[in-house]
């Protein structure tokens, strides 16, 4: 912050070691990834692309920590994923009316979907926010049991912060599900003017408060992420190996069958 000092000076040498650590490990080049997800891209060419994305998560996870250099060593630490078998999560993040119902309802291979606000609805009003905790916690028991189950789970919720978000993550690590954040981006006024003609629209200031609340999430808070665009397609992606697989007219991703059988996006 400009301030003199030994504080500062010692601040300033971390920061030229790392500096140097950055420049030695070969991060600061744009696209510092690249030749190990090309190298890895071409190692698993056979497997789908939910194992194959699983296996891209573990070698940045293993790189970032040192462990891993080479494509040779991500193949071997990402063997336990190759089958497949593991189960599914994605987890739907935005205010209301940015279109995530409707996004879920095109995904295909889908076993279970968890709404909340279908919870709330069963306890005799979608709008009672009374009952929020309760309703939470008997989400997060299906969502654990579904995952427990190896199924493929819809989590649909606003999300709107890290903190909501790491209650759904804690279950799926403790499940090893492959986790991807379907992150809704629609500007304000559009979000406005939806709410106006909603089946079940929210008041004026509690969509403003979820603007101000949202905190769209980092694509490493996921093993894969999906960016929806108004027209509640996928734009854009991060984590992915085979992005090109993702991104295509229709919108919402296919379901692919992975060696073992096991459906996947």
């Amino acid at each position: 912050a400009g301030r003199p000092g030994a504080g500062a000076e010692q601040a300033l040498e971390q920061v030229d070691w790392s500096a140097l650590h950055a420049e030695e490990a070969g991060l600061l080049a744009q696209a510092p990834l690249e030749p190990l997800r090309a190298g890895l891209r071409e190692a698993l060419a056979g497997l789908g692309p939910d194992a194959a994305d699983r296996c891209w998560a573990q070698a940045r996870e293993t790189h970032a920590q040192g462990r891993t250099g080479s494509v040779e060593a991500a193949v071997a630490a990402g063997w336990r994923w190759r089958d497949g078998a593991f189960p599914r999560l994605v987890h739907l993040t935005g205010p209301a009316g940015s279109g995530k119902s409707a996004f879920a309802a095109r995904l295909t291979g889908v076993d279970t979907r968890i709404s909340l606000d279908d919870l709330r609805t069963a306890r005799g009003s979608r709008a009672d926010q009374r009952a929020n905790g309760d309703v939470l916690r008997e989400g997060l028991q299906r969502l654990d049991t579904a995952l427990a189950d190896g199924r493929t789970v819809v989590w649909d919720a606003t999300s709107l912060n890290q903190h909501q978000r790491s209650l759904v993550h804690r279950i799926a690590h403790r499940r090893d599900a492959l986790i991807t954040h379907a992150v809704l981006l629609v500007d304000e006024d559009e979000l406005a003017r939806r709410n106006t003609v909603r089946d079940h629209p929210v008041p004026p200031e509690v969509l403003t408060g979820q603007l101000h609340r949202f905190s769209p999430p980092y694509p490493g808070e996921a093993h894969r992420t999906w960016y929806v665009g108004a027209g509640g397609t996928v734009e854009d992606t991060d984590g992915s190996l085979h992005a090109e697989e993702t991104l295509y007219a229709a919108g919402a991703p296919h379901t692919y069958r992975t060696p073992c059988g096991t459906g996947g996006r």
